[in-house]
């Protein structure tokens, strides 16, 4: 943007954040947030630390760099490691310090208290930068999550044992982060996707609160994806018919219904029979639910499309044996294990 522009938006931003906090934070007013528990404010901070950016300036295209130089490459990213850190501390000590007198004077946190709260914020940063790296793809929220909370549990339970291990985690998380993320180039690709995603995250904001800047973003076209189990790695001639079959079950409304019918019919009567005509609806259900199958299998089976596509009878046999498992069987233990709590609780 233009200076003059930019200085049209920061002159009367800072006159208006500086009266903001002269009249709330300097005179120890914080409104409805004095009613919210103290747990819930320190969650949220910790939770903020944790969603901070690292920066590695590096694109995919550093790669060919990457084998020519690895020292130097090494040593940049090292740099924007230190950099990030840095930036990320500054903005933790601005949260820290607009929270600080709320937890000191309102909520009477111990001065041991607000140096692990201070200490757990920069650990949850870098605990959490190297959750992203780690861990897969759906370990990352549930670890993200686990990680804050534990960061804020802390908290309350400080004492100078807790500040010191926090000390070592800040410690290993750096020396983890050197010989890993910087010094052994494993996690180049996924470094490299978050350093992206961190650079166009202000831009994708602006773009989606702007109606003029939101019209020049291209179409999202969803396509449905051909497997049900996308992540498969078996790609044998059972898994694929498999995975066709419970695409074609949960895709036709007809066969989803029904299945429903079923199941949500025989539900609310297992809950309110003797548990002896529990177990016997459960078994009728099993055999009804393994007729309906078959009876979408012959369906299928008939289908032109399976003429163009050779499969045999073997491994009909399997998938319908697969399908079985995955909602037939399935739906019969959590029923039986249900009616079991039902009987041995109650």
């Amino acid at each position: 943007m233009d200076w003059t522009t930019c200085l049209y938006l920061l002159v009367p931003l800072i006159a208006f954040v500086y009266y903001l906090l002269r009249e709330t934070v300097f005179q120890l007013e914080y409104g409805v947030m004095e009613s919210f528990h103290p747990a819930i404010i320190v969650f949220i901070i910790m939770y903020l630390s944790s969603a901070l950016i690292n920066r590695t300036f590096s694109e995919p295209a550093d790669k060919l760099f990457l084998l020519q130089s690895t020292k130097q490459y090494a040593a940049l990213k090292r740099w924007g490691f230190y950099y990030s850190f840095l930036c990320n501390f500054f903005y933790m000590a601005i949260l820290f310090s607009l929270v600080y007198p709320l937890l000191r004077f309102v909520h009477h946190f111990t001065m041991v208290q607000s140096i692990q709260f201070a200490l757990s914020m920069i650990s949850c940063y870098l605990m959490s930068k190297l959750v992203l790296l780690v861990a897969s793809k759906w370990v990352k929220f549930i670890s993200l999550m686990a990680l804050t909370s534990l960061c804020s549990i802390a908290v309350f339970y400080a004492n100078v044992l807790s500040v010191l291990i926090t000390i070592l985690l800040i410690a290993f998380s750096i020396i983890f982060y050197e010989k890993c993320a910087i010094r052994v180039h494993r996690y180049f690709d996924i470094q490299t996707r978050l350093d992206v995603e961190a650079f166009y995250r202000w831009q994708t904001r602006i773009f989606l609160h702007n109606p003029e800047l939101k019209t020049m973003k291209l179409p999202k076209h969803k396509s449905k994806s051909p497997l049900y189990f996308k992540k498969t790695r078996s790609t044998d001639s059972i898994s694929v018919l498999t995975e066709i079959i419970l695409k074609t079950i949960f895709r036709k409304k007809s066969y989803i219904w029904d299945y429903l019918r079923i199941i949500c019919i025989v539900f609310p009567l297992i809950l309110v029979v003797p548990w002896w005509a529990a177990y016997l609806l459960i078994v009728f259900m099993y055999f009804g639910l393994k007729a309906y199958i078959s009876a979408i299998f012959a369906e299928m089976k008939d289908h032109s499309i399976f003429k163009i596509i050779r499969t045999t009878d073997g491994d009909w046999q399997s998938a319908f044996k697969k399908v079985e498992v995955y909602i037939v069987n399935s739906i019969t233990l959590v029923y039986i294990a249900i009616i079991t709590c039902r009987f041995l609780l109650f």
